[in-house]
């Protein structure tokens, strides 16, 4: 018989035999941006789809530079040349400008084939240039959720997005915020969403906070933008969510907003957070939300409301349809939530309840843990959650995954807000008992479709 032969292994170097071949070549002078590097920040969908997503920030750890007007073409390559149908392109926070916007719109926005409905491109140079390209291009559009809140392209540019708004019938959701509105331009803007003036009449999402509206002669007047919001709201018939945050509106100026939203049948979600509305303005909507309103969700937030201003809309909530309450970070003490938190038991229960940066007390942490046990209230609905230290009870800071705040939105740090709850470690409370619900019931309190939320 003969013996089995034994295979025998390669002693050899094959990785320093190729490199006699090939060389040692010297590393790249520059970072360029390719279809390789591309594909690897793109997120990949189950439904084929893809998300490229090119943030300044995630840019510049990896490659010590942010996304330029150079970048652009590589950009367009592969998007026409990627296998994965790429449905959103995200650039905020880099160094695009006119120039490079403009290649962008001419291969890959306007194209009769092109797959990209959802561009954010925040915080980069673009000017009132890139916005009259756009607006001169608005009918050849399929941009349905644009972004380009953050570049600094004054009135001028403002005028030419209100041209664009009325010309285009594509874009549903958009932010124009802190990009240096005067109210001329608003008043432009305004009047291309409005029906008696053949408006727009797709935008379903308006995101018009920060805009920073200045007069050159005479000092910024909240109450002419407030009374431009009337309008708006009197007259569009398709906006479902408005977003006004940070633009000093003070508590006059919501008798502007309510006497519009009275006559608004279709706005679900206003957003007024990070204003100056006070006292009197959380009366005002306090009794406009006693008139059932179709109203859902309410932002509140950072407005200075006190204890008084709390009474008041407890007053209105039980007849109101709001699923959604923002009323953090204001100056309301235990007084005042323990009002808010009464009026939670209603028809319409609550989808999330925002309450941390107020002055939350051992009274109040009592009163949200026995509604936790009964099931009035859901840890997944709030933002704070229970402790003890010493038999007492404290609240901390819970990240409310219901919550639509902008934290995402702006890329901001980790770090940047309250840390949350698994940083506390020491005599934390264990989980409640669930309570049992009546499913049927509470699915049909909770039934949504594309038109309800």
């Amino acid at each position: 018989m003969k013996k089995p032969t034994r295979k025998r292994k390669c002693i050899c170097d094959t990785v320093a035999i190729l490199k006699k071949i090939t060389g040692n070549p010297e590393p790249l002078s520059s970072t360029e941006i390719n279809s390789i590097r591309l594909n690897l920040f793109t997120e990949r969908n189950s439904d084929g789809t893809g998300y490229l997503v090119l943030r300044g920030k995630d840019i510049y750890e990896k490659y010590n530079r942010r996304i330029c007007d150079s970048d652009v073409r590589a950009i367009c390559l592969y998007l026409k040349h990627s296998p994965r149908i790429i449905t959103k392109v995200d650039l905020s926070y880099n160094s695009i400008t006119d120039t490079g916007f403009f290649k962008l719109l001419k291969n890959v926005l306007i194209k009769g084939r092109s797959s990209v409905t959802n561009l954010n491109i925040m915080n980069n140079n673009i000017t009132e240039l890139s916005i009259l390209n756009l607006s001169k291009y608005a009918k050849f559009l399929k941009l349905k959720y644009l972004r380009i809140n953050g570049n600094d392209f004054g009135t001028k540019g403002g005028e030419y997005f209100a041209d664009l708004l009325s010309n285009n019938r594509s874009i549903e959701c958009c932010d124009i915020g802190e990009t240096g509105q005067t109210l001329t331009s608003v008043a432009h803007i305004i009047t291309a969403l409005r029906y008696d003036h053949a408006g727009n009449t797709t935008l379903r999402v308006f995101d018009f906070s920060r805009i920073i509206p200045l007069f050159n002669r005479y000092s910024y007047e909240t109450k002419w933008l407030a009374y431009h919001i009337e309008y708006l709201l009197e007259r569009n018939d398709t906006i479902v969510e408005l977003h006004l945050q940070k633009n000093e509106l003070i508590g006059h100026d919501v008798e502007y907003l309510v006497r519009g939203l009275r006559n608004n049948k279709t706005l679900l979600y206003l957003d007024v957070g990070y204003n100056k509305i006070g006292e009197y303005g959380a009366e005002l909507f306090g009794q406009y939300l006693s008139e059932k309103p179709q109203l859902i969700l309410l932002n509140l937030a950072g407005n200075g409301i006190r204890d008084t201003g709390a009474r008041a809309l407890s007053f209105g909530l039980p007849y109101s349809r709001i699923r959604a309450l923002d009323l953090g970070h204001n100056k309301i003490t235990d007084d005042g939530i323990l009002y808010i938190l009464n009026t939670i038991k209603k028809p319409f229960y609550m989808r999330f309840l925002n309450l941390w940066g107020n002055d939350i007390g051992e009274t109040t942490c009592g009163v949200i843990q026995r509604m936790l046990i009964s099931g009035a209230l859901f840890q997944h609905t709030i933002d704070v959650r229970l402790y003890s230290v010493d038999g007492v009870l404290h609240a901390a800071y819970y990240p409310n995954p219901a919550n639509r705040n902008k934290h995402l939105y702006y890329n901001e740090m980790d770090f940047g807000c309250e840390q949350p709850i698994y940083h506390i470690k020491r005599n934390v409370l264990p989980e409640k008992k669930i309570v049992k619900v009546d499913c049927k019931q509470r699915h049909k309190l909770d039934k949504t479709d594309k038109h309800r939320f």
